[in-house]
């Protein structure tokens, strides 16, 4: 099936705006001849009254002067004016004209318009103390004036508007097709891997300017998203680089020389096997930060519950593996938060951990509370360690941002805070991160809860 060709834009744009126009034109020429022609009807309804009551006059006297004032009145009447006058079914008088075969004797047809030989009138039909009869008909003078001179101002305005349709149309199709290419050349130039480019703003603040914004914005947070991801790819590799070149070295070292010593060999297994932990550790932690940027929380679904008793157990489950944590704790056994159980532990999880690996002080303290702020329910940990510099703050909850070698050290990757922020963004909620060098650190979870 062969698709027809659709039109320009350009022309498109031109024929509608011609179309509507005329449509315009033509509705006001239509109201503007209703209006005149009632106009005009009632104009001459008025004159033929004054005609009506002058035969009157003249009918009712009696004599043979008011025969003569009748006669002569009826013999100046205009060429366009015409009168018939009728006594017991009988014409007595009649303005010589043949105009009068085309209209009946109907008694009591007040005002009536006719159209004869394509032009207006209007007609009475009225009776004189019930002995005469009068028709009086007139041309509607005013009205076939009208009519005849606006067709021809109709037909020039329908041309004039045409033709500014046309150049007007073209102007603006022009303009806003010049606007769409600038888009349209834009975006193929990013295409072309050009991601930083973006449509350039007139600052018109019209349709044209907010769906630019929107498109720039856009193309910023694709942009973002693509840097992250090569970034996200870099620093991964970057991780990885380090066990497998560690596993690499000693791997090669044992099929040299190192089998014939046993503690070589059992030194570089001992070593192998903390690297495989290190990179099995971040592959767990990739999938946790990707199963958290795929997963999707229904807010309406998510019970409330009490977290006291899983922080309790939480803690309890450190104090096992280290007793000498100090643990404060300050909660409200009334509190109610909406987060599943499997994410909060996950949360603490991710910050008590760290308050430890990163606390280099001989008593580990850690404070933990739950405390109602405005809407908001919150999550306190607070721990004793060296804290974060502020220049850092800001990227802690990176992907593979390290604020120090301390993570090095403690086995982490900088993927933690990042799970922790994906985990608190799925309940709309957001994390603040508090924090003096050799001195504290004070994450606070703030997640919104309706009862």
């Amino acid at each position: 099936m062969k698709l027809k060709k659709k039109l320009s834009v350009s022309k498109e744009f031109s024929l509608v705006s011609l179309a509507i126009i005329v449509a315009i034109l033509t509705i006001y020429t239509i109201i503007q001849v209703i209006s005149f022609t009632a106009f005009s009807i009632e104009h001459q309804c008025e004159l033929i009254d004054k005609t009506y009551n002058q035969l009157r006059y003249m009918i009712t006297r009696e004599g043979e002067e008011s025969y003569k004032d009748l006669t002569n009145f009826i013999s100046n009447l205009t060429e366009d004016e015409y009168v018939r006058v009728y006594k017991n079914g009988k014409s007595i008088f009649q303005t010589n004209s043949d105009i009068w075969d085309k209209i009946s004797v109907k008694n009591n047809i007040k005002y009536k318009l006719k159209i004869i030989e394509y032009r207006p009138y209007i007609l009475l039909d009225k009776d004189i103390n019930n002995t005469y009869q009068v028709q009086i008909l007139q041309k509607i003078d005013i009205l076939t004036d009208f009519l005849e001179n606006y067709i021809f101002i109709f037909i020039g305005a329908i041309i004039l508007s045409i033709v500014l349709s046309i150049f007007g149309s073209l102007y603006l199709s022009k303009r806003f097709v010049n606007r769409l290419k600038v888009l349209t050349n834009t975006m193929k130039n990013i295409k072309e891997n050009n991601i930083d480019l973006r449509v350039p703003l007139l600052n018109t603040n019209d349709e044209f300017d907010k769906m630019n914004i929107l498109f720039n914005s856009m193309m910023d947070d694709i942009e973002d998203a693509f840097n992250n991801q090569s970034q996200f790819v870099s620093d991964a590799s970057h991780e990885l680089r380090t066990p497998l070149t560690v596993l690499q070295g000693h791997l090669k070292m044992l099929n040299r020389w190192g089998k014939e010593d046993k503690d070589v060999l059992n030194n570089s297994i001992n070593v192998c096997l903390d690297e495989v932990n290190r990179m099995i550790k971040m592959v767990n932690d990739l999938l946790s930060l990707s199963r958290a940027d795929k997963e999707i929380i229904d807010l309406n679904k998510v019970e409330l519950i009490y977290p006291k008793d899983i922080i309790l157990d939480t803690i309890d489950n450190y104090k096992f593996l280290n007793e000498s944590i100090d643990f404060k704790v300050d909660i409200d056994s009334n509190i109610k938060i909406k987060i599943t159980k499997e994410h909060l532990k996950q949360l603490l999880f991710i910050i008590i951990d760290n308050a430890i690996k990163y606390n280099n002080k001989d008593n580990i303290r850690i404070e933990l509370s739950v405390y109602r702020e405005n809407e908001n329910m919150c999550i306190s940990i607070k721990d004793n360690g060296m804290g974060i510099d502020k220049k850092h703050i800001k990227k802690v909850t990176e992907r593979f941002y390290k604020a120090d070698e301390a993570r090095v050290k403690n086995n982490s990757f900088g993927l933690g805070l990042s799970i922790a922020k994906r985990i608190i963004l799925m309940y709309k909620g957001e994390i603040k991160i508090y924090s003096e060098v050799n001195k504290y650190t004070n994450i606070i979870l703030k997640l919104k809860n309706s009862h």
